[in-house]
């Protein structure tokens, strides 16, 4: 009997704990985000049930797609803004489902890329995506699988390989036991199954987007490390990768010398 209780213990915390995992944190607006945000022309697109909340700054083409990470949301990518309006672009920016102000508390990559199908059907072809950490796997794994137009470049900052790299990592701050992570392991297995999920990496994806690519990386990020981007950049012909330092995860979203590099690069 004890032995039992003890198993439906444990599969009740992993059940919280999954819910956990497919929750991501909220972004905390800075001030200065939400001034850039509020100049833009903001709307809400429906979606699976909900809205996403999108925002898009200029007038005509080409486009610029900023796509956020796992916990982020587009206000986070407003850095970019500025210098590619200057530069005569359109810039188009979502939060992905349960980020930001789009609606849903749980979400994942199955759900994440048709919303972002969703933002191009309505936005029109993008002429360049500029994706940060988990968004850029989301943004590989569209292109290769769903029915996203290529847009003829791709920037790539702290980019993230393997989707269940993240199980380790979300130990690590949720601090469970490894019983707790094998359960949860079995039960994402479960629901989504294990070829599919082991299939979504960038390694195995990005040699298939045959787009020029930008990729920033820096050398002490201690979210998504960085030999994530070094085992992409080995196996993806188009792309370059550019190792910084002292940027950290996030820093290279807010750099001008790395806003004037992608700038150039899209221009090239």
């Amino acid at each position: 009997m004890a032995t039992l209780t003890s198993n439906l213990e444990s599969q009740a915390i992993v059940k919280k704990v999954y819910r956990a995992f497919f929750g991501p944190s909220k972004y905390e607006v800075k001030s200065t985000d939400e001034a850039i945000l509020e100049r833009g022309s903001n709307y809400r697109v429906p979606f699976g049930g909900g809205e996403l909340a999108v925002t898009s700054w200029g007038n005509g083409s080409p486009a610029v797609l900023l796509m956020h990470g796992w916990g982020g949301s587009r206000a986070q990518m407003t850095g970019f803004v500025d210098p590619l309006l200057a530069a005569g672009y359109r810039v188009v920016a979502f939060d992905q489902p349960a980020h930001g102000e789009s609606d849903g508390k749980t979400t994942n990559i199955l759900e994440i890329t048709p919303a972002l199908e969703k933002v191009a059907e309505h936005e029109g072809n993008f002429d360049a995506i500029i994706a940060h950490s988990f968004g850029t796997l989301v943004t590989s794994y569209a292109l290769v699988n769903k029915k996203v137009p290529p847009p003829a470049r791709l920037v790539y900052l702290g980019a993230f390989n393997r989707l269940l790299d993240s199980l380790p990592r979300f130990q690590v701050l949720a601090q469970v036991s490894d019983e707790i992570i094998e359960g949860l392991r079995g039960m994402i297995y479960d629901n989504f199954g294990r070829d599919v999920l082991d299939a979504i990496n960038n390694e195995m994806l990005a040699p298939q987007i045959n787009i020029p690519a930008l990729m920033f990386h820096d050398t002490a990020d201690n979210v998504t490390p960085i030999e994530d981007s070094r085992a992409i950049a080995q196996v993806w012909q188009s792309a370059q990768l550019i190792e910084t330092e002292g940027l950290g995860h996030r820093g290279a979203l807010q750099s001008d010398a790395i806003h004037e590099q992608v700038v150039k690069f899209l221009k090239s």
